[in-house]
């Protein structure tokens, strides 16, 4: 059998985000998510060349941006969000708060039967954290779409 196309514990997506103080983001995750670092090849210049994390068991990758490369850090306005689905949106939301994050919409109920709150960590990427409350048909989820904006 040959090499398998997706390596072991990785799916057919992985985010890789570019983050100018890649060292310091890699502990931010660590305190904020409960990341686990699994590898980091360091730069001579203190940058990260490649680091792969995981959180919940999921891969993340993450690098320094280098002229080499085609990654920039989102510092002005991200323009891609990571959902992560927690067992406890609440705990966990204050959780990356306290380690460094900035809160953009505080954690509440939201009419497609999830919990969730959203938060900008220090490196200017955008968090989505949630726990899912309630099984809802695309029916269920539209009608109370439809509630919401008429209510306004």
């Amino acid at each position: 059998m040959g090499v398998k196309a997706i390596p072991e514990g990785f799916h057919n997506i992985t985010p890789y985000l570019g983050i100018q103080k890649a060292a310091e983001a890699i502990d931010f995750y660590k305190k904020a998510f409960n990341a686990s670092e699994v590898m980091r090849l360091a730069m001579p210049d203190g940058g990260i060349g490649h680091a792969e994390l995981r959180i919940n068991g999921f891969p993340i990758m993450l690098g320094t941006p280098c002229d080499q490369g085609p990654l920039s850090n989102p510092d002005q306005s991200p323009s891609v969000g990571l959902h992560l689905y927690v067992e406890d949106v609440d705990s966990a939301f204050a959780q990356a708060i306290a380690a460094g994050g900035t809160v953009i919409s505080e954690v509440k109920d939201q009419f497609y039967g999830d919990r969730t709150g959203t938060l900008k960590d220090p490196y200017g990427h955008l968090w989505f954290l949630a726990t899912h409350k309630e099984d809802l048909s695309q029916e269920q989820i539209e009608q109370r779409a439809r509630e919401m904006f008429q209510q306004g």
